[in-house]
């Protein structure tokens, strides 16, 4: 996963989601996509979705 995410509007995301897509899969960038000011979604890789979806898993299964 990448230090630190770039912060970017969501009318901006909008205006750029091909370049956003490219820099995300091709670079590893991470996007956190704000509105008003307010983060409210992130765009990871798909390697940074499935590893953070492997963390949840196990983190449950600790629980249990």
């Amino acid at each position: 996963m990448p230090d630190s995410a770039k912060t970017i509007s969501a009318l901006k995301a909008r205006q750029g989601l091909g370049q956003i897509m490219n820099e995300v899969s091709i670079r590893g960038d991470a996007y956190v996509v704000e509105r008003a000011g307010k983060p409210i979604v992130a765009i990871i890789s798909m390697e940074d979705y499935k590893l953070l979806q492997e963390l949840k898993k196990e983190k449950i299964a600790n629980i249990k």
